[in-house]
């Protein structure tokens, strides 16, 4: 028998020059080696706020739940379903004779975790199944860069306000219902502040409509960069915006609703050679868990109506616990607020 050529230690071996042995070895190596998954995972119904979203992953395992994403529970798709347990099923990959297999799991789920309609405990998946958690379903498929762009861009238009790039009003309120449920699940605060820009239909008038929507961008640009990552801001109205602000109480969001005037006070656009400059008024409001979101919306609103009405260029902040009484919260507008109002002395 012919032995075969003396190779460098260092050389890989060809093919054709590895016999059973060999090949043995290599499979075995490739088994020991971490597999890392190369999915794409889409939500195709479920929750407004989910609906559109896409998710790529290139890792060893993930895990899907209701809970926020972080590392103590490793949840790395959270959804918002209150039918989806905290940590629901996981998704990973396995290889089995040089086979690579993506498996999903169910991880002793509360409502359990279906494939294509059919009941699971483990199951191998197959681009284009469908996984359906509560309410949620996501579609299961390889990680394609332009599919994954298309999905991307459908969210942002089903999402956000094309002129200014903000949520758009549909997105925003869906996401206060999500935050109130959160928060009143986890014992947790959050603040919304509800923004109007003053005098806004002279800028139209006085300059025309275009150079209003250069300022509602320009606006946009400035609420965007007062923002911390996980702050959520929308336009809910022509001049009207809303921001939520998760784990944030009253009196941060009263700062940072301050801060959000200065700022627009001292911005100018120009315009065609003009310089266009106004003011806001805002209203902020906290979440009690003896109120609802649809109340806890009109009081922020009922605060920016008092700022209005108290000279504008300024903000002002409603204390819920203040209203809590024998009546119920329905007639916000006939109640009195606690409010702190700060304006410039010039």
């Amino acid at each position: 028998m012919a032995k075969r050529p003396k190779i460098p230690d260092t050389a890989p071996l060809d093919t054709d020059e590895m016999t059973v042995i060999d090949r043995r070895k290599a499979a075995l190596a490739r088994k020991k080696q971490k597999t890392r998954l190369n999915i794409m995972l889409t939500v195709i119904q479920g929750n407004e706020t989910d609906f559109g979203k896409t998710y790529s992953f290139t890792r060893d395992c993930i895990r899907i739940g209701r809970d926020q994403k972080n590392e103590a529970t490793e949840v790395n798709v959270a959804v918002n379903d209150l039918k989806v347990s905290k940590v629901h099923c996981e998704i990973s990959a396995i290889n089995t004779d040089d086979l690579e297999q993506i498996v999903i799991k169910d991880l002793s789920s509360t409502n359990g975790t279906y494939v294509n309609g059919e009941l699971i405990r483990q199951r191998i998946l197959t681009s284009g199944d469908k996984i359906s958690i509560g309410e949620t379903i996501l579609r299961f498929s390889y990680n394609d860069e332009v599919e994954e762009e298309y999905h991307s861009r459908l969210f942002t238009f089903a999402a956000t306000d094309a002129l200014t790039g903000l949520y758009n009003r549909r997105y925003i309120l869906n996401e206060l219902e999500n935050q109130y449920k959160i928060a009143k699940r986890n014992e947790r605060t959050f603040s919304l502040v509800i923004i109007d820009i003053d005098d806004f239909k002279r800028v139209n008038d006085t300059f025309g409509h275009p150079a209003g929507d250069e300022f509602l961008k320009k606006f946009a640009f400035v609420i965007h960069h007062c923002l911390r990552e996980q702050d959520i801001p929308g336009r809910v109205g022509g001049e009207e915006f809303l921001v939520i602000l998760p784990e944030t109480n009253i009196d941060g969001a009263f700062r940072l609703a301050n801060r959000i005037r200065e700022r627009i006070q001292k911005t100018e656009l120009m315009y065609r050679g003009s310089p266009i400059k106004t003011t806001i008024s805002a209203g902020v409001s906290q979440h009690e868990f003896n109120i609802d979101s649809q109340t806890l919306f009109q009081l922020a609103d009922h605060a920016l109506y008092k700022a209005k009405e108290s000279g504008k260029n300024m903000v002002v902040k409603a204390l819920p616990s203040d209203l809590l009484g024998p009546q119920a919260l329905s007639g916000v507008h006939d109640l009195s607020i606690t409010r702190k109002i700060t304006k410039d002395k010039d």
